[in-house]
């Protein structure tokens, strides 16, 4: 019996490692929970972060955000992505590209969670979650590239701020 509690607990321990590599930011933004849910759900709205996109705001709709638009198919960002879950203002859960730069890794699609929680009439707290990584090889420089950027997204939602960051 003891050894089969062995096999069990390195399986754990095993998902327990995937787990710790979820990439998680959150901040608090000076605008409505309508206007912050509007800024991830259209086109114009991801114009804080991103030049454009292709949004269908259905389960299993298209959610592509293009960081380079006139590029070729396939290395405009975010494409072949899709919206696997969302309920109005409160939360959107899509699947998301790795970038373009890394082959290794690109054809594999990770977790994106995006949480809106209203806080008063006049501000919200966004929290993010990507997942589905694996590791070693891109899979480290793909996590590392994100870890940082999506507090950094967050700042950008602020008012004023994509004003500030193009200066």
């Amino acid at each position: 019996m003891r050894w089969m509690i062995v096999p069990v607990l390195a399986i754990c321990a095993a998902t327990a490692s995937a787990d710790d590599r979820a990439i998680e930011s959150e901040g608090l933004v000076d605008r409505p929970v309508a206007e912050a849910w509007a800024m991830w759900t259209t086109v114009e709205g991801l114009s804080f972060f991103a030049p454009s996109g292709l949004i269908e705001l259905e389960p299993g709709g298209r959610y592509e955000v293009w960081f380079a638009p006139d590029n070729p198919e396939g290395m405009r960002g975010s494409e072949g992505t899709h919206i696997l879950a969302m309920q109005d203002q409160r939360f959107l859960s899509v699947t998301w590209a790795l970038p373009p730069y890394m082959p290794e890794v690109r054809d594999h699609l990770t977790h994106l969670t995006i949480r809106f929680e209203p806080v008063g009439e006049d501000q919200t707290r966004i929290s993010i979650r990507h997942d589905g990584w694996g590791e070693g090889g891109q899979w480290d420089d793909a996590h590392a590239y994100f870890e940082p950027n999506w507090a950094a997204i967050i700042e950008l939602m602020q008012p004023g701020a994509a004003a500030n960051a193009a200066e």
